[in-house]
């Protein structure tokens, strides 16, 4: 490798080169090893924090360094940094515009978020002038993880597209200084993703994850801080430094994770981040430095495994591996692939609740293995057979991982291993119900209310009479959900015991439980491992948002807290107030513990709903409404429910308590006057044609009434 970069780069070269390295260690590791492949050390200074200007001007001292068969590749780069530059100074109305964004690194949502615009402007002038005056009016604000983004949109973007699509987007500190372009003018697609590929030519000069070397090994700590374009600083833990032959002297590390509480993940890939990439999220290379100073408490893990890792450097891979116990999730070590990005999208489709959907697809959130499987199944829409080929999927394309033994629940020491069983134990289910044998078929239509007893038909003496009968009877019903109900003839201990089957429309099987099954000659079933999994899995919703259960609006409650919620989210949700305090206080503690012991019977929500009957109108509590089913209600509340909305306003700050209790009566009031009225019209109804006025302020009464005296 030294040989062959003597041909095409000098000793000055590969120091410019190394200079973008803050540290001292890594550079000199980095200008030892680096690579010499097409183009890669001009992507290595264009990923870098320096300016444009300065990646310019280096770019320029590089070309004179190297071979004229490699500075090909720096004047590819300098033509499209120059064209670039060039549209972004000469910008003016009639030929486009640019958006002025703040952005920041949001914890909730774990990658970079708007803190405030877009502003548009006409002129790159007109820009930097905003720019200015708006960090020179708040001269006392913390800036340090705070940036700007600036969207370029050409005539042609705005005008000419389906879909409006700038074509740049530059990357400025707070005081204006451009720092990165991510080139969009030959990204002409709906698939977002696409831009983010790392072999995407025109990402020259934005975060791109090419490969570097590192002289780290297992056991130390390593600091990385990329601000203000990340959060910072991060820490992360060397775990393997050679984890895969093809890129000798990559490190495999552990971080700490907001959803898992330790996570593992490859360095240049910047999975330390634990969050979502974009090409604004700087590499590792630039700022990363072996660290011993003091650590903050959710990086605490480090000093007794960097022991460990240092006596033994075997100890990592054994780590990686489980091969020793570790009480939290851990991915296996495959980086995300375009294999888990292909069935991304058709994972989300199993969420029933539309607004979590778009959530999830708006934050670009990418679920692991186990969070896949579990929003699988946690789907009441999707047939049976769906989530089978969903599943299969999932063991196709992404990765396999382990989960350890938490309370209450079993060690799933390889997920793939697990899932093919759930899948056989769903085809055996379907098959032991269809079964001939000493049963009898019976089935009833569920349509109006799952939970109400209608007209049950049978017996039958198979299923595939129940079956057909199904149709024959309710041929002008038009059924969309039918319960087959399976029961033994002859029953022993077990004769309350039936199975049943869940039909949709088409005669899908939607479900199939299974009671009368011999549990030593079958084996248990190995999905109800789902009900003792729990995952912090985003959603939009806010406090004092009225929400119902998908599918649900009539029973509304105004959401105050979430399972999921950090004591820092609560104090930012809700106004003061004794509530608020109690929730915080045990808010962190509450979320650690349903991270390592929690179930689905923990994915649930605070708030206050209306109770019937109305002697003690408002409940506060846990509304029976399970996390992943929430959607934010559409429709005009009911009377008696309308109070939610003075809630909401008392929590905003626009009520006073007084006036929430006044209110309370008032709708209450209003409710039952309601009621009565319309039990009034309905048992008189013959009184509204003689007397309308009765019914209708509105109407006049005649001067003279007609009566049966008259």
């Amino acid at each position: 490798m030294d040989s062959q970069a003597d041909t095409v780069i000098t000793d000055a070269g590969r120091e410019l080169v190394c200079s973008c390295i803050k540290d001292d260690e890594l550079r000199a590791h980095m200008f030892k090893h680096m690579g010499m492949a097409d183009g890669s050390l001009c992507k290595i200074i264009g990923g870098s924090l320096k300016t444009l200007d300065e990646k310019r001007t280096m770019l320029e001292r590089l070309r004179k360094e190297v071979s004229s068969d490699y500075a090909e590749a720096i004047d590819s780069g300098l033509e499209q940094l120059d064209t670039a530059l060039d549209m972004l100074y000469n910008v003016d109305r009639d030929r486009g515009i640019l958006l002025v964004s703040g952005m920041f690194y949001s914890e909730d949502e774990r990658g970079h978020d708007t803190f405030d615009g877009p502003f548009p402007v006409a002129s790159w002038d007109a820009a930097q002038t905003l720019m200015k005056q708006y960090v020179d009016d708040d001269p006392d604000e913390d800036w340090s993880e705070s940036f700007w983004r600036i969207k370029l949109y050409t005539a042609e973007d705005l005008h000419d597209r389906p879909r409006a699509q700038a074509s740049l987007i530059f990357a400025a500190t707070m005081a204006g200084d451009l720092v990165f372009l991510s080139d969009r003018r030959n990204q002409r697609t709906p698939h977002q993703s696409i831009d983010h590929l790392p072999w995407n030519n025109s990402k020259h000069f934005c975060a791109n994850g090419e490969v570097f070397y590192t002289p780290w090994s297992p056991g130390d700590i390593i600091k990385i801080d990329s601000r203000p374009f990340d959060h910072g600083p991060r820490f992360a833990i060397v775990l393997e430094d050679d984890y895969d032959s093809s890129f000798k002297d990559q490190v495999w590390c552990a971080y700490p994770s907001r959803i898992y509480g330790v996570e593992e993940g490859n360095l240049r890939l910047r999975d330390f981040t634990d969050g979502f990439l974009d090409d604004f999220t700087p590499s590792a290379l630039y700022t990363a430095e072996r660290y011993t100073g003091e650590l903050p408490d959710d990086c605490s893990f480090m000093l007794e495994l960097s022991k460990k890792l240092h006596d033994d450097p075997s100890y990592g891979k054994q780590w990686s591996d489980r091969s020793v116990v570790h009480d939290c999730l851990q991915p296996y070590r495959t980086s995300t692939g375009a294999g888990v990005n292909a069935i991304r999208s058709d994972i989300l489709e199993f969420l029933d609740s539309p607004d979590i959907k778009e959530h999830l697809r708006d934050i670009g959130y990418e679920p692991t293995t186990p969070e896949a499987a579990f929003i699988v199944d946690r789907s009441s829409e999707k047939t049976l057979q769906q989530k089978i080929e969903a599943w299969q999927k999932i063991l196709e394309k992404m990765p396999n991982c382990a989960m350890n033994r938490r309370y209450g629940a079993f060690n799933i020491p390889n997920f793939h291993a697990f899932l093919r069983d759930a899948i056989r134990w769903e085809r055996k289910k379907i098959a032991r119900f269809k079964q001939p044998g000493k049963h009898m078929y019976f089935f009833e239509d569920k349509t109006g209310s799952p939970h109400e007893s209608g007209c049950n038909y049978g017996p039958y003496t198979s299923y595939e009479k129940c079956f057909e009968a199904i149709w024959n009877e309710l041929e002008e019903e038009n059924p969309t959900s039918i319960e087959v109900t399976r029961r033994p003839i002859d029953p022993d201990d077990g004769h309350y015991a039936a199975d049943r089957l869940m039909l949709n429309a088409k005669g899908e099987i939607m479900d199939c439980h299974l009671h009368c099954i011999d549990m030593e000659r079958e084996g248990e079933d190995p999905t109800f491992a789902f009900e003792l999994m729990w995952f912090d899995i985003p959603t939009p919703f806010h406090a004092a948002d009225i929400i119902c259960r998908h599918g649900d609006p009539g029973d509304p409650m105004l959401l105050l807290n979430m399972q999921t919620w950090t004591t820092k989210r609560v104090m930012d949700e809700l106004p003061p107030s004794t509530y608020r305090e109690c929730a915080a206080k045990k808010a962190d503690d509450l979320l650690r513990h349903h991270r390592q012991n929690g179930d689905t019977s923990d994915m649930y929500a605070y708030g206050c709903q209306i109770e019937y009957p109305l002697e003690y109108p408002v409940y506060i509590g846990e509304p029976s409404c399970f996390l992943l089913d929430m959607e934010y209600c559409r429709i005009p509340l009911k009377p008696e429910a309308r109070i939610l909305y003075g809630v909401r306003a008392y929590l905003d700050g626009d009520l006073g308590l007084d006036s929430l209790i006044a209110l309370s009566s008032l709708y209450e009031l209003q409710a039952l006057v309601k009621k009565k009225a319309e039990r009034f019209e309905g048992e008189d109804g013959g009184l509204k044609t003689r007397y309308p006025e009765l019914f209708d302020d509105t109407i006049a009464p005649p001067a003279q009434f007609e009566t049966k005296r008259s």
